[in-house]
């Protein structure tokens, strides 16, 4: 494997609000987003240290002291403001429920995999990180496998711009849905709200 895959791990997983290298694994993840451009958020699923997964990979194992050293972190995961629970699960896995709200314009980055933003114009970008094919083939190699939705619920007054949702809303519901079950999908939504 090559030397710099820790470095490409890092950059591709690693979050502002959440210590380590976690990577969403199999998970239900949901954005509803208010009438007036505030949104709220709910992740629940399970998530990987790409890091100790990789140290895992090279050794064969991991040590009493690296799995007490990822139960302490699940226990500071577990401080933060939008994590509601956060449980060491063993072989690099982890537990997370999330649940946090924004203001109209407040960014989101949600793993360093989804991102909300609003630009200059009032439009909101709802997206995943893209990977590269070499990145997504690094992660697999792991053993890292993608199972997980994202829903997105939008207020009458939302206009969208463009998707490329799975599943789209039918009448009288205004949810879209993308069954993510690679590393490469990125789901992307760009929305803008009517006066």
């Amino acid at each position: 494997m090559p030397t710099t895959l820790p470095l490409r791990l890092c950059a591709l997983a690693a979050s502002a609000m959440l210590s380590g290298c976690l990577v969403p694994e199999r998970f239900n993840a949901r954005i509803t987003i208010h009438p007036d451009a505030a949104y709220s958020y709910r992740f629940n699923g399970t998530v990987v240290d790409a890091m100790a997964l990789l140290k895992q990979h090279r050794q064969g194992v991991l040590s009493d002291k690296d799995h007490q050293g990822l139960a302490a972190e699940a226990q500071k995961l577990s401080e933060e403001p939008d994590v509601k629970k956060a449980v060491y699960l063993g072989n690099a896995r982890y537990t997370l429920e999330m649940d946090g709200s924004r203001s109209a314009g407040e960014p989101l980055k949600l793993l360093d995999m989804f991102s909300v933003q609003t630009d200059a114009e009032g439009v909101m970008t709802i997206t995943a990180k893209a990977l590269k094919n070499k990145e997504g083939s690094n992660l697999a190699q792991l053993g890292i496998h993608v199972d997980g939705t994202l829903q997105v619920r939008l207020p009458a007054n939302a206009q969208v711009i463009s998707q490329n949702a799975n599943v789209t809303p039918v009448q009288g519901q205004s949810s879209y849905r993308w069954n993510m079950g690679r590393l490469d999908q990125r789901p992307e939504m760009q929305i803008r709200f009517q006066p």
